[in-house]
């Protein structure tokens, strides 16, 4: 096999060699409701100097943060993001579904999501999360809100989506691409060829230590999601899994200083 050379991004801050081993997934998502203000900020106080969160549009457009296409779950509202105005999204309790004390939490735009993460110092992961059709107009949308708040901090994007991956090799070519997968495939090399995408996320319910092993040895930055349990962590770590993905990023922070993973690359 011929070795396999990832793409590299020299020109630019490559965000892995600043990645840490924990990563607070939708913030910290466990103890707060998932892609809010309270959650990021807790996992600020947490010690988590990375955050994942996901990023869609509203009807006219504008980058919000919120995970599913539904409102359902995670809001009082019913229907899709992308069918409501952002005036109408706004309006929705983001936060009593999780717990009375975040009664009135609200969903952020992007662009105020990016001016948290100055304040607070973090890193940033944005898993793009299209509706399917939108995935181009969820990009531009992105840019939008990078061109309102210049992001201090090092930023990775990342998608599940092939027509996303490929909107932001064209319309964000300067910033960090991830490929989010279930199962790490098999022709892996060529899926991140196709994106030019720097690094592998992917599902601690799929961990085959072998593929890891063989992405490892090519130098391909790997991150592994959700991962809550510190057992599991370690086992990902000793792999060679870079970082993983957790709720509970506390929890994870401390095992990974007990286990002296904590380090600046």
């Amino acid at each position: 096999m011929t070795s396999y050379r990832p793409f590299s991004l020299d020109s630019l801050n490559n965000p892995y060699q600043q990645m840490e081993p924990v990563i607070a997934h939708r913030g910290a998502s466990g103890e707060a409701p998932e892609n809010t203000a309270a959650a990021i900020r807790l996992a600020a106080e947490q010690g988590a100097h990375w955050i994942e969160v996901d990023a869609t549009i509203s009807a006219e457009g504008v980058a919000v943060i919120f995970h599913d296409s539904e409102l359902k779950r995670c809001s009082n509202g019913d229907g899709h993001v992308a069918q409501l105005r952002l005036s109408e999204l706004k309006a929705l309790d983001c936060g009593s579904w999780f717990s009375p004390q975040y009664r009135g939490e609200n969903i952020l735009t992007l662009a105020e999501l990016l001016t948290l993460c100055n304040q607070l110092g973090l890193n940033l992961n944005l898993e793009v999360k299209p509706t399917i059709g939108r995935e181009t107009e969820t990009v531009w949308a992105i840019r939008t809100a990078l061109q309102q708040v210049p992001f201090d901090n090092s930023l990775l994007l990342s998608s599940f989506n092939h027509h996303a991956l490929k909107a932001c090799q064209q319309h964000l070519p300067d910033i960090a691409r991830a490929l989010n997968v279930d199962a790490i495939p098999y022709n892996w090399q060529e899926r991140l060829d196709e994106y030019q995408a720097l690094g592998l996320h992917f599902s601690a319910d799929f961990f085959d230590a072998r593929l890891v092993q063989q992405l490892s040895e090519h130098g391909v930055p790997m991150a592994c999601f959700t991962v809550n349990s510190p057992e599991l962590a370690q086992t990902l770590w000793q792999a060679g899994v870079l970082s993983v993905f957790s709720d509970y990023p506390y929890r994870l922070i401390q095992t990974a200083r007990k286990a002296n993973q904590w380090h600046n690359h």
